[in-house]
């Protein structure tokens, strides 16, 4: 009972024709991996890991040779064990950074099935205890060809429309004045109880973020999300001095960086991906992490409406998660969500269906392994 009998491996490709960019990265074509295990009463578990490469093929090898076969034929209970000796074993290879996303979805599959089991949503797996709710933030406000200020201005405004209370945007990728006059524009279209996040993906410099931050309303900006380089912990920890709440790092993974961050006083919100940072399990422990500090969790979603998921019912589980982010771009299977398109709450209520509630709609994916159709030397790997 409970023991893993096969693992699939699914890709999704968003093809997003390079309109929109922030000042990393122009989108052009954006991969989902995805990883399915079944359990020998035929349920199925779903997970995401993260990718943003400019193909899936490394990340769904690794899954392939080098973690699926540390998972086939254990059970679901053995979940921390397999993946602490997956974990020490990335000592010797030097794959820790991919190892972290193969996990991710896997962490995230398991605890699926595990909900199903007892018949509770992986929220109330989690925390009995938990709201059940989970806050949403629209992102979006990206650069986009013949993109003015009025029409970010509409964009931004019609996500507080719908009922979002924090919306998001890009800023970093022009000159400062230029974006300091997009934020000022953004603020005076939204309603003056909407709060905005800024995110400058790594771009500036501290003194230009401070610069940036202090030519605008404070009271209005709920956060500025990476505003120097992801390694500037230093620089991040004068910014949260001066007043601006940090809030960082999105793809990262490693234990002593989100210990630095919060011993540092470097982050007012701790921000992770759910698909990148190791799942569930990892989530839990940051949750320990941040509790006794003065920062709060935020969780990234950017890619499709599993990771979506994932991060709300951790949300609906720990009160120590101030938000969620609900993509305005990235949006794959968000028709699959079980909330309507408009008419967003503060909090939003999760379903009580057990697991991740959602299930990945297999006719608009391409199957990339299946441990059970495995040929001979897939098995040998």
């Amino acid at each position: 009972m409970n023991v893993i009998a096969d693992i699939r491996i699914c890709i999704h490709c968003n093809d997003l024709s390079g309109k929109f960019w922030n000042p990393a990265i122009r989108w052009t074509k954006k991969y989902a991996v995805f990883v399915e295990i079944i359990d020998d009463q035929g349920r199925v578990g779903l997970g995401e890991c993260w990718c943003f490469d400019a193909a899936p093929d490394t990340l769904c090898a690794f899954l392939r040779t080098e973690v699926i076969p540390a998972f086939l034929g254990r059970n679901l209970f053995d979940l921390e064990e397999i993946s602490a000796d997956l974990i020490k074993r990335a000592t010797l290879t030097a794959r820790h950074g991919v190892l972290a996303s193969a996990l991710s979805g896997l962490d995230i599959a398991v605890h699926d099935l595990r909900a199903q089991t007892l018949g509770k949503p992986i929220w109330k797996l989690l925390n009995a205890a938990g709201s059940g709710k989970a806050p949403l933030y629209a992102s979006g406000g990206l650069y986009g060809k013949n993109k003015g200020l009025s029409e970010l201005g509409a964009e931004l405004s019609d996500m507080a429309q719908a009922g979002f209370p924090v919306v998001k945007m890009k800023v970093g990728g022009m000159d400062l004045s230029d974006d300091v006059s997009r934020v000022l524009h953004v603020l005076s279209a939204l309603p003056e109880k909407t709060r905005l996040v800024i995110d400058a993906v790594y771009s500036l410099a501290p003194d230009e973020a401070l610069q940036m931050f202090e030519t605008l309303p404070s009271e209005r900006i709920e956060a500025f999300q990476s505003p120097t380089r992801a390694d500037d912990i230093a620089g991040m920890a004068r910014l949260v001095r001066a007043g601006v709440p940090v809030m960082a790092t999105e793809a990262e993974y490693r234990r002593e960086v989100h210990t630095k961050l919060i011993e540092d006083r470097a982050v007012a919100f701790l921000q992770t991906a759910p698909i990148a940072c190791g799942g569930f399990s990892r989530l839990s422990e940051l949750a320990d992490l941040v509790r006794p500090s003065n920062a709060r969790l935020s969780l990234e979603v950017s890619s499709t409406a599993v990771a979506l998921m994932a991060a709300c019912q951790f949300a609906a589980a720990e009160d120590c998660v101030a938000h969620v982010e609900y993509h305005h771009l990235h949006q794959v299977f968000f028709n699959h969500l079980p909330w309507p398109s408009s008419g967003f709450e503060k909090m939003m209520t999760l379903p009580t269906t057990p697991g991740i509630g959602i299930s990945l709609p297999n006719n608009e994916v391409e199957l990339a392994f299946d441990t059970a159709n495995a040929s001979p030397e897939d098995a040998d790997a």
